[in-house]
């Protein structure tokens, strides 16, 4: 198992709770709706917003300038001219 499993099913679980917790306070249909609905979103949206946090923890331990040098090394190395 890589990174990407425990993200999407945090992700999961987290937008369940939220969908939840916001539609039942309509009607247990709705919150049904929320549950289904939070799964299937929380699982796609879970990684990139898991990403995005992580490289805002990075960015305001170490400063920009050390994000970017993480972020410069995704594209491989430079060509030699």
């Amino acid at each position: 198992m890589n990174l990407i499993e425990p993200m999407m099913l945090a992700g999961a679980v987290l937008g369940a709770a939220v969908g939840a917790t916001l539609g039942f306070s309509a009607g247990a249909l709705w919150g049904l709706g929320g549950l289904v609905a939070g799964v299937v979103l929380g699982a796609l949206a879970g990684p990139f917003l898991f990403m995005f946090l992580a490289l805002l923890f990075v960015t305001l331990r170490y400063g920009p300038r050390h994000t970017l040098g993480l972020l410069r090394e995704l594209r491989g190395p430079r060509p030699r001219s």
